[in-house]
């Protein structure tokens, strides 16, 4: 066996590693264990059978308390307990708590972290650090992918960042370091020191993947941020639901899009906040057309654009040649927002002509409006 879920959701339950323990004092059940999912959500575990399971050859750690409701003391006894005896050659580690009493919890995981070797290759959780845990994480060679949930420490070692491969940044606090990691080597930006700008020499050409906080502005600032990391596979940006606030959010041009995709030709998921039906941004479907010539292996899209004179725009590419001898990228799907009311037969069919210009492997739409029909019509010429 390679891996173990240990929990409610999962066997065995506490109660079965108690029997287990009895049965093995002193030993390791699963001797050649790689990685164990540990779920603290009713009962504690306590650390005797949970070492049970701690064989040499453990890799991976997921450790999860109730992430809806409020850490119990019994769950954060166990958690506490667990930390004190993980191995520090683990090369990935995930933390997941629920909101409640989690000082303890963070102050046992930032001590385990000031351990850990230089192994360690992931490390994701939705507790903050301690300054020390950062400022060892910043030293770790082959950290490869790291969730920060807070804002940059008060000091930062003058070193290199470790090489990234993904950067999640899960709370708008942690924004601050998107800013860091992109200032132009020997300029920081205001407020970040001298010694803060020598450690991005190395995450602009490894960063492949990067997610931004749920309700990220999307506009040209983050596009100043974003830019510089020109190896990015992914670009997630939540962007927030416009309709909740009845005000679009997306604060992109077409000639923005097109610069980022100019700078970002590697992208194969690019997601800049869900599509609304509001049509008051400013990005029409010239926005798209540039996405699909520069990024040629994109495969997942979701972005904001204008549709009210969706017709007559697509009238204007299809006039100005769209670059038809341009090779398109290979997209299926796509989530689009409102189309006009009242969209006569004639102009349903030049939208899919289009589309079908503009993405020649699309099969057909997800609305997120009330006129789905409408674009249900669209798939039907797409595919005739």
């Amino acid at each position: 066996m390679r891996g173990l879920h240990l929990g409610p959701y999962g066997k065995p339950p506490d109660s079965t590693l108690h029997r287990l323990s009895s049965k093995s004092p002193g030993g390791v059940l699963l001797p050649r264990l790689e990685w164990l999912h540990c779920a603290v959500y009713e009962t504690p575990i306590t650390l005797t059978p949970f070492r049970l399971f701690l064989s040499p050859h453990l890799k991976r750690v997921i450790l999860s308390a109730s992430e809806l409701s409020y850490v119990s003391r019994g769950q954060l006894a166990g958690l506490i307990q667990i930390f004190s005896f993980l191995p520090d050659s683990l090369e990935d580690l995930t933390i997941t708590c629920g909101r409640g009493k989690e000082e303890p919890l963070e102050d046992a995981m930032s001590s385990f972290l000031c351990r850990s070797g230089s192994s360690l290759r992931r490390f994701c959780s939705n507790l903050p650090l301690s300054e020390a845990a950062i400022h060892h994480l910043l030293q770790l060679p082959y950290l490869r992918s790291w969730v920060i949930v807070q804002g940059l420490p008060q000091t930062i070692p003058p070193s290199i960042f470790p090489p990234l491969e993904e950067l999640h940044l899960r709370e708008q606090a942690a924004l601050p370091w998107l800013h860091l990691l992109a200032a132009r080597e020997g300029k920081p930006r205001i407020g970040l020191t001298p010694a803060a700008a020598i450690m991005n020499t190395n995450i602009k050409e490894t960063l492949k993947h990067l997610r931004c906080p749920e309700d990220t502005p999307v506009d040209s600032t983050l596009l100043s941020c974003v830019s510089p990391f020109r190896s990015l596979v992914t670009l997630y940006v939540g962007g927030g639901y416009c309709e909740m606030v009845g005000i679009c959010t997306f604060g992109l041009t077409d000639d923005d899009v097109e610069n980022l995709t100019v700078t970002l030709p590697s992208l194969v998921s690019l997601r800049l906040g869900k599509a609304c039906g509001l049509n008051s941004c400013r990005t029409t479907i010239s926005s798209l057309l540039s996405i699909s010539t520069h990024c040629l292996g994109l495969s997942v899209l979701e972005i904001h654009f204008n549709t009210r004179t969706i017709a007559g725009d697509i009238r204007r590419l299809l006039n100005g040649g769209s670059g038809r001898d341009e090779p398109r990228c290979a997209l299926q799907s796509l989530l689009v927002g409102g189309l006009p009311l009242r969209v006569g037969e004639e102009a349903i069919g030049t939208v899919a002509m289009g589309f079908a210009d503009i993405f020649p492997c699309l099969e057909g739409f997800s609305s997120v409006g009330d006129d789905w029909m409408s674009w249900k019509r669209v798939t039907s010429k797409l595919r005739d």
